[in-house]
């Protein structure tokens, strides 16, 4: 008979252990339920794609992009997709291959009117448009209709996130060209002025890749090649700086703001990422160009339904904002560029954001190109174009600074799609992991309802700004306050707040939240039931009165303080004179 009571050997340890990370990995992912943990949030993403675009592997696939969803590392938030192709998915695996049930299409020749699809079984749509022209012939036809455009714009307009993009001159004009707002705040048409595809006047974002040197006759390493666009070297982009983190940045010029705010600054939250701003993107030789409207104000009308493109903020349109810009090179010289010749230095649009939330209609994001999001660019390339240097087939992957570019460009992608999801979903998602935080380290171990709340505030948003971002835990808080009226905290036409100030806020409203949820975790941990949705929301928005409550008391206190340091320098003052 084996001995019980026999010691555990280091392998049967090991083995344990890894059972447990791997019970964990799969409650993170929600396929798994623990008594103290809640499911993540779902959000329900519809991707249509046409023409030679492919959800599987290829130049034009969008594989990467599916895996990065599909394996996210955010506990408070898992991605359903739902694949579907305008055409037909030239390059998907066959049925009985097991990746087709990872990267092949659940719907060809879609169509929005089709038969069974219910457009509110989605809280985001991305497109990504190949196809040029408007027409409309053929079953579906290669442009949305009316009746499909109607769908699409009362979804829009009830909360759904639209992310939108094609390529250089008129690429993706048959898919995009008609969606409101979409439809102008990118360059879709020839008679928009699109960048073409060649000539110095093409958006050429290359930077000089790794070539073996005497490929083609000279130093590569020198030069620009079109295979460029697949190495381990991403071009750099220009980003928006906001000196608030509310809607109120969306319509005010940085003019407006008084001079602390010039010292308080975050990018955007799409651009907002766990190691710092995201300044990157994948290169590519011709790209298209995101814009902002010249027209603001126009009625939009398909079938049965109208309504204003833009809705009015404070009494004027809410604008579009161009996000981050990229930049051509300018020493693309017919020498030095063997492959697409002279290019014109510039700088273009690259990213462009519409927070509709601001006005209750759905958000958007807009791209310069689907390169930024292709797997050509970046898992390398299928065959060879410009080059012979075998490194091109490995994309980011090939060095550890490549992988780690690739990472950060991934927390582009996820951040669109938490960014994108409607208002009631980031709720959701804000909740999740205020709650999860209070079971992983550190905060498990660190947090306790007897610390002050600012500086539970404090150190919680450094360490979740490790999973989300600094600047997008900050946007959680604001979420659960529609019972409290902080708008004249938040605009500062209304009233001026010190930088610090603003700070504080944050660090005493999510220090609220988190002592609220510390005390029902107790609770519940003790009964072991988890806070239904309604409760979570509750105890969420009891959580901002608390920091409130903390906050007035914190600077009662302050303002006597300061009173008598006020009082005794005046008399020292005095005294030495």
């Amino acid at each position: 008979m084996a001995n019980k009571n026999k010691n555990p050997s280091l392998t049967d340890l090991a083995v344990v252990k890894n059972i447990q990370r791997e019970r964990f990995a799969l409650i993170d992912a929600g396929l798994l339920d623990f008594p103290i943990f809640l499911k993540p949030c779902r959000v329900k993403i519809l991707m249509l794609v046409d023409y030679q675009v492919s959800f599987n592997h290829s130049y034009f696939g969008l594989s990467t992009v599916l895996d990065t969803l599909r394996l996210n590392p955010e506990w408070w938030v898992k991605f359903d997709i739902t694949r579907a192709h305008r055409q037909t998915d030239l390059f998907k695996p066959a049925a009985a291959d097991p990746a087709f049930a990872l990267y092949g299409p659940h719907h060809e020749n879609f169509s929005f009117t089709q038969a069974g699809f219910n457009i509110d079984d989605y809280d985001e749509v991305w497109f990504y448009g190949f196809n040029s022209g408007t027409s409309v012939a053929g079953s579906p036809p290669v442009s949305l209709t009316d009746a499909e455009l109607e769908v699409l714009f009362r979804w829009m307009d009830r909360g759904g996130g639209v992310l939108a993009m094609g390529d250089h001159y008129n690429l993706g004009e048959a898919l995009c060209y008609r969606i409101p707002r979409v439809r102008n705040m990118r360059k879709w048409r020839v008679a928009d002025g699109v960048p073409p595809g060649s000539g110095p006047d093409r958006h050429d974002t290359n930077r000089k890749g790794h070539d073996d040197p005497g490929t083609m006759g000279t130093d590569e390493s020198a030069q620009y090649s079109f295979d460029d666009e697949s190495d381990d070297i991403p071009m750099n982009i220009r980003l928006r700086w906001y000196y608030h983190h509310h809607c109120a940045h969306f319509h005010l010029h940085p003019l407006h703001w008084h001079w602390p705010y010039f010292w308080s600054r975050s990018p955007h939250p799409v651009l907002c990422g766990t190691d710092g701003p995201i300044t990157i993107l994948p290169d590519h030789p011709h790209e298209g160009e995101v814009v902002t409207p010249s027209a603001l104000t126009d009625t939009l009308t398909f079938n049965a339904y109208s309504a204003r493109e833009y809705p009015d903020l404070s009494g004027s349109p809410l604008s579009p904002e161009i996000i981050a810009w990229a930049r051509v090179q300018n020493d693309h010289t017919n020498t030095s560029d063997v492959t697409k010749g002279q290019a014109n230095g510039k700088e273009f649009g690259a990213i462009g954001a519409y927070n509709g939330h601001c006005v209750n209609v759905g958000r958007v994001i807009t791209d310069s190109t689907w390169h930024h999001w292709f797997d050509v660019n970046l898992t390398g390339r299928s065959s060879l174009f410009g080059s012979s240097d075998a490194r091109k087939y490995n994309g980011f992957n090939d060095t550890p600074s490549g992988q780690a570019y690739l990472e950060r460009i991934k927390n582009y992608y996820r951040n669109v799609a938490i960014w994108l999801a409607p208002p009631a979903k980031l709720q959701c998602m804000a909740g999740r992991a205020l709650w999860g935080s209070l079971f992983r380290f550190p905060l498990v171990a660190d947090l306790h309802i007897h610390m002050p709340i600012w500086v539970i505030g404090h150190h919680a948003i450094n360490v979740l700004g490790n999973y989300a971002g600094q600047c997008n835990v900050r946007l959680w808080w604001p979420l659960f306050i529609r019972k409290f009226p902080f708008q004249e905290l938040l605009d500062p036409r209304r009233i001026k707040v010190p930088v610090n100030g603003l700070k504080m806020l944050d660090e005493f409203m999510i220090g609220g939240v988190l002592h609220t949820l510390l005390t029902a975790k107790q609770e519940k941990f003790q009964s072991g039931k988890l806070p239904s949705d309604k409760e979570l929301l509750g105890l969420c928005e009891k959580g901002v009165q608390a920091g409130v409550q903390a906050l007035l008391e914190h600077m009662k206190e302050a303002e006597q303080t300061n009173g008598h340091v006020a009082s005794v320098l005046k008399s020292a003052l005095e005294k030495s004179r």
